[in-house]
C-alpha cells in the first residue's frame, strides 16, 4: 500500500523541499526561521502543531500574533509557520492558526473580517518566504491506495 509523501494542510501549495541530509534540514530551518523573523509580529516561540502525524513529524518554526478587540473580548490570533517531514523524503512547509478569546481558545471570530485580514497578511507573507526555499507543487491525482502524483506549480 503507497501513501502521499507529503501531508499538507493549510497551505495554497504543497512547498517541496528536498533534503540530501539532517545539515540541509538545520540549514532550511535556520534560512526560514531568519527570513520569518524580519516580521515585527514574528516571536521565536512557536504553538504545537495540530497536524502532526507520526508519520509526518513536524517542527514549529516560532509564530505570528498579535490581538484585538472584538465586542469587548479580546481576540488573539497565532499564525505558526511549520516544517513536516515527507513518508518517503524531504519535507513540506505549512502553517496553521489558533484563535483565543479572552485568554480561551475559541472559533468564534475566526470568520471575523478583521481576523481573517490579519491572517491573511501572515500567511500571505509566509508562503512569499516559503516559495523562495521549495518547490510549490500542486495534486495532479491521487488514487485509492494512496498513491499520489504531483505537478510543479510557476513561482
Amino acid at each position: 500500500m503507497a501513501t502521499s509523501n507529503f501531508h499538507n494542510v493549510n497551505a495554497s501549495h504543497i512547498f517541496a523541499v528536498e533534503l540530501q541530509d539532517e545539515f540541509d534540514y538545520e540549514d532550511l530551518v535556520c534560512n526560514l526561521e531568519s527570513e520569518l523573523s524580519n516580521h515585527s509580529d514574528y516571536f521565536d516561540y512557536g504553538k504545537t502543531d495540530p497536524n502532526e502525524l507520526s508519520s509526518f513529524p513536524s517542527k514549529s518554526l516560532g509564530s505570528f500574533s498579535n490581538s484585538t478587540i472584538i465586542n469587548d473580548e479580546e481576540v488573539e490570533v497565532y499564525v505558526t509557520p511549520v516544517i513536516r517531514s515527507g513518508y518517503y523524503e524531504g519535507a513540506n512547509l505549512d502553517w496553521h492558526v489558533r484563535y483565543y478569546v479572552n485568554g480561551y481558545e475559541d472559533e468564534s471570530y475566526e470568520s471575523h473580517p478583521s481576523v481573517q485580514s490579519l491572517v491573511e497578511s501572515y500567511v500571505d507573507y509566509i508562503e512569499k518566504i516559503y516559495s523562495q526555499y521549495s518547490q510549490p507543487l500542486g495534486v495532479t491525482a491521487r488514487f485509492s491506495n494512496g498513491e499520489t502524483i504531483y505537478h510543479s506549480i510557476n513561482k
